[in-house]
């Protein structure tokens, strides 16, 4: 076996086949999780003739083995697997690295299983210290120092496959451990002969701060500690700087908590800030060569480490910085430093403290030091009715306004177009728009603290030098730094901004200016809203001249943003821009702009999908956008003008389809469905977007009545698509969705039309098994489910809909092949609970549901097995508060035995599912099923609770396992309400039994029928 194992290795390695590697590849993983792995793989490892390759694999295999696996161990062999794992480790010690790496992370993943007292005193790190200190010191160091760095990995990991009460017991095990861990790491420092040690002991040294966050470690000893010396001193070699960085961020860590420093850990904090701040001239050298293009003596990674400790140390003492105290100046300047760097991926690193600096600021309750300083401030205040409180704040405001400042002049350079970034690769470009999209957050911050008007003065004055020579990336950063702001409480009718909009049509926009355009599209676009309270405010008798300027401003955006539309990169946010100004403002625009615009919509009819392949000058999206536009626009009118004005939006629409639709069959093809060429019309495309456009303008319809009309008239036309169409799902979904749109628009107003809907959804659902028809049944129901002479047809359409979807989920492997029925068919039960329950709660339909739902409910696609869960939430939850129809004695009697009746497998089922049938992020929906199930029926689901968890056997939980979520079952089942108790307990089961993958599959096997669990649970 040993020498199959060997050359199957090799051939993994070496063969020349991929296809034979790949078999090779299976067949070891499956040898790898069989129980003779772990003799064989320790054989390997002790024979001295075993290749490189199967030495690392056997390794490899016993980490995985320890990690996932460790249970298949009798108790007795823990030791003795212990013993080997250490002398190969010795032996391995000055061997390949690879190896020796896979040896640490199994001994370290013992620590996990095996508790500290079976290690002895001080647990695994003692005994580790002790065993290895019998060899020689370039056996042991090596070894000792990787065990010191991957055990915390592995402790703080959820890899080795644990029970949820070991891994908390785990965290006590750490706290005490980490003294002793310190003390081992303080010894290596001391060992001659190895210069490179101090690297790698400050890298230990941070993962243990790291895992054990300060806990049982006392502030002045750290403070006299020798790493805490080491990682101090490591911040001014080049080769130690990355590894100390770590340790230094991560002592500042340990010693705060939400972002204020502990008192007992004040030896530390005035320790680490003197030694992280005396970095700043070595920073400010590193900003000033890479500013003058002549690179760094440090490298980026230094330059980052740098930035790094101080965005660590401010945002750890934001709360003692907030104070505004003269101590917490350097702190802040240095992180301004960060802010004005050139490279915007090191500036960035500084935005998060800002972030909590303007919180603290800004929003008090966040710092506990204000309320304190308020509260000493109130106590001896003369004047009770002054607010002191304000005082201070502002206090604060003002020594932080400077900073705030020069934090917006920096950061609004940095989002300048370079000179050569036409030259950029692709990811160059998206990495300079991910760099913009932090500073525009950062801006949001510092509008926060300054105020409006002074970061408006601030960001508009580098426009204020291009009067003598224009520059458009000057230009286009102000201006895309100023829509950043959008969001701050602007008055209307501001003269900076009325000042700043009305100069847009005059700045040169021209081909040489480029990203301008694009700018300034989505900057109108972004203040769409400010536009509007500017008109609204010049409509106020008192306000004329506010009205004046934005009557005359609004159309001119307005004729600059269609200029834009020529503009290749600016159409798009043009179309955009006035999409939201016409949503804005249309009430104040819809009487004066509504023929120029009408023109506009009539022109980019012909664009889009319209227009001949290679010829087009406006993607479909941005003539979506215009149709949009103008039909909002539209629906600030009212009456026949309304009216009149919507039948003229739909005739460019409706034209071109119905002259589509009747094109003579082309060699063989359907309708429109000729092979387009260069020059030619896509005619399949312009077919789905002309019912795309539909769609907008029947969502855009706020007139219920006018909506009907308008579904009516087009209804024919519609049903002919569907009839065409109905093999392309494309099409089908876009037609059903605009369906859709109009009846959510018209309401209950399409009554009238309800007998040919229903009709035709249902004979279309029957030819094509579109899912659309099944959301446009929803939309049926949620409108006229609950009116009592609409019962008859909508029952037999739902019954129709849901039988026939359902014959094509008979079986698990039908939800998993086609998650989209699944998931329309289980929203239009839900609805049909909702609005309608005379469609579900019936003799006929409710064991069809609930049967599909027991079998689909363990489908993996997450929107269909959430869809079916909702269901089945919802048939337990009866009185659910949401529902809009209150359910009868004899539909709630009818429910009643059909879930009494189910529900004992469904229980097993579900509980499969959580236990591993369904990924671990479904545990708390199915959690949620089961509190609805036992608070309806208290005693009678307990029982079926109890049985469930006895047919999972040892080997996946013991009772002891179980017990937690036994007991929260039979609280909530007695009555006491503890819906977080039974979420969390299900968790913890299921943590249990997903702890390797033989538990795993024990558990789901007890619980799911034999055909459920084959097409569950992955061969």
């Amino acid at each position: 076996m040993q020498q199959q194992l060997v050359e199957a290795i090799h051939t993994l390695y070496h063969h020349a086949d991929p296809q034979v590697k790949r078999q090779t590849s299976a067949q070891l993983e499956n040898w790898q999780q069989s129980e003779s792995a772990w003799s064989l793989s320790d054989s390997i490892l002790h024979d001295p003739s075993s290749s490189m390759e199967a030495q690392y694999f056997c390794a490899q295999t016993l980490r995985t083995k320890v990690q996932r696996d460790f249970e298949e161990l009798p108790a007795s062999a823990a030791e003795a697997l212990r013993a080997s794992l250490l002398n190969l480790l010795i032996r391995f010690a000055t061997g390949a690295t690879a190896v020796r790496t896979q040896l640490c992370l199994a001994i370290a993943a013992m620590a996990a299983h095996i508790p500290s007292r079976q290690w002895g005193e001080g647990g695994i790190v003692v005994w580790l210290a002790e065993s290895l200190s019998k060899q020689a010191q370039d056996v042991a160091l090596p070894c000792m120092l990787e065990l010191l760095t991957v055990i915390p990995e592995a402790l703080g990991s959820y890899r080795p496959a644990v029970r949820p009460e070991r891994r908390r017991s785990m965290q006590q095990e750490i706290v005490a451990s980490a003294p002793h861990a310190l003390q081992v790491l303080a010894s290596c420092l001391n060992h001659k002969g190895a210069p490179s040690v101090a690297g790698p002991v400050l890298h230990a040294f941070a993962a243990w701060l790291k895992l054990s966050a300060g806990a049982g470690l006392d502030g002045a000893d750290l403070a006299g500690h020798p790493l805490t010396k080491a990682a101090m001193e490591g911040l001014t070699s080049v080769d130690t700087f990355e590894d100390a960085s770590d340790a230094v961020c991560e002592l500042v860590m340990c010693t705060s908590v939400r972002g204020e420093p502990e008192q007992q850990m004040m030896p530390l904090v005035q320790l680490l800030v003197p030694a992280v701040m005396s970095l700043r001239p070595r920073f400010q050298a590193a900003a000033q060569q890479a500013q003058s293009q002549g690179g760094s003596e440090d490298d980026v990674e230094a330059v980052k480490g740098m930035a790094r400790l101080f965005a660590e140390l401010g945002e750890s003492y934001v709360g003692l910085l907030a104070q505004a105290s003269p101590d917490a100046t350097q702190p802040v300047e240095a992180l301004l430093d960060v802010a004005a760097y050139p490279d915007q991926a090191i500036s960035a690193i500084s935005f998060n403290f800002w972030h909590h600096l303007m919180r603290r600021l800004t929003l008090p309750e966040h710092s506990a030091h204000v309320r304190r300083d308020v509260e000493i401030i109130t106590s001896h205040s003369q004047d009770p009715a002054a607010n002191t409180r304000s005082v201070e704040m502002q206090r604060r405001l003002d020594v932080f306004t400077p900073a705030f400042q020069r934090l917006v002049t920096v950061v609004a350079h940095n989002v300048q177009y370079p000179p050569d970034h036409h030259e950029w690769h692709q990811d160059e470009v998206q990495d300079f728009k991910q760099a913009r999209y932090a500073i525009a957050e950062a801006l949001e911050d510092a509008a926060e603290v300054l105020g409006w008007q002074r970061t408006l003065g601030l960001l508009l004055a580098p426009l204020q030098q291009l009067a003598t020579a224009f520059d458009w990336r000057v230009a286009e950063a102000s201006l895309y730094c100023v829509r950043c702001i959008h969001k701050t409480a602007l008055p209307a009718a501001e003269p900076l901004l009325l000042s700043l909009f009305g100069s847009l049509p005059s700045m040169p926009t021209n081909a040489g200016a480029g990203s301008l355009p694009y700018t300034v599209a989505n900057l109108i676009g972004t203040y769409s809203d400010w536009l509007a309270r500017t008109l609204k405010r010049g409509t106020q008798p008192s306000q004329g001249h506010g009205q004046s300027q934005g009557q005359l401003l609004v159309p001119q955006l307005l004729q600059l943003l269609m200029q834009f539309l020529e503009h290749t990169e600016a159409s798009g946010a043009a179309a955009s821009a006035i999409r939201n100004i016409c949503h804005s403002c249309g009430r104040y625009l819809a009487s004066s702009y509504l023929e120029g615009l009408m023109q506009l919509y009539q022109k980019v009819q012909g664009q889009g999908a319209a227009a001949p392949i290679g010829t087009q000058k406006l993607a479909e999206r941005d003539v979506l956008a215009i149709t949009e536009a103008v039909t909002s626009l539209v629906a600030s009118l009212q009456g026949d003008s309304q009216a009149s004005a919507t039948q003229a939006l739909l005739e460019p629409i409706l034209g071109p389809l119905q002259g589509l639709l009747q094109q003579p069959h082309q060699n063989g093809a359907g309708p429109g469905q000729q092979v387009p060429g260069a020059g030619q019309q896509d005619n399949l495309e312009y077919i789905g977007a002309l019912v795309d456009r539909l769609s907008t303008v029947f969502k855009r319809t706020t007139n219920a009545s006018l909506a009907a009309t308008n579904l009516a008239h087009c209804w024919p036309l519609l049903v002919t698509v569907l009839t065409q169409y109905s093999s392309n799902d494309r099409i089908a979904e876009k037609t059903g969705r605009a369906i859709k749109q109009a009846l959510q628009s018209s309401k209950t107003a399409s009554a009238a039309m309800l007998p040919q809907v229903v009709e035709t959804v249902a004979q279309q659902f029957q030819q094509s098994r579109q899912p659309c028809m099944l959301y446009i049944a929803s939309e049926l129901l949620k409108a006229y489910g609950a009116d009592q002479q609409f019962q008859a047809p909508l029952g037999q359409l739902f019954s129709t809909l849901v039988v026939q979807a359902l014959q094509g989920l008979q079986q698990l492997s039908g939800y998993d092949n086609n998650p989209d029925m699944a998931d329309d068919t289980f929203l239009l039960i839900s609805r049909g609970v909702r609005y309608s329950p005379g469609v579900v709660y019936n003799p006929h339909m409710l064991p069809i549901i609930v049967d599909a739902a027991m079998i689909g409910v363990l489908v993996q696609h997450r929107d269909a097995c959430c869809s079916i869960l909702s269901v089945l939430r919802r048939l337990h939850n009866i009185n659910d508060p949401d529902s809009e129809v209150r359910v009868s004695h004899q539909q709630e009697q009818q429910l009643r035995a059909v879930m009494l009746q189910k529900d004992p497998l469904l229980v097993r089922i579900l509980l499969g599912g959580a236990l591993g049938a369904l990924p671990k992020s479904r545990v708390d929906d199915i959690a949620a099923v089961f509190y609805d199930m036992l608070y309806v029926y208290r005693g009678e689901a307990y029982p079926w609770i109890v049985a469930a968890l006895a047919a999972i056997p040892n080997q996946a939980a013991t009772d002891a396992d179980k017990h937690s979520f036994l007991k929260s079952a039979q609280d909530l089942a007695s009555g006491i309400d503890n819906r977080w108790d039974i979420e969390t307990a299900l968790d913890d089961l299921s943590e249990v039994c997903r702890r390797n993958r033989h538990s795993e599959e024990a558990a789901v096997r007890s619980l799911l029928p034999p055909e459920l669990y084959q097409a569950s649970m992955p061969q």
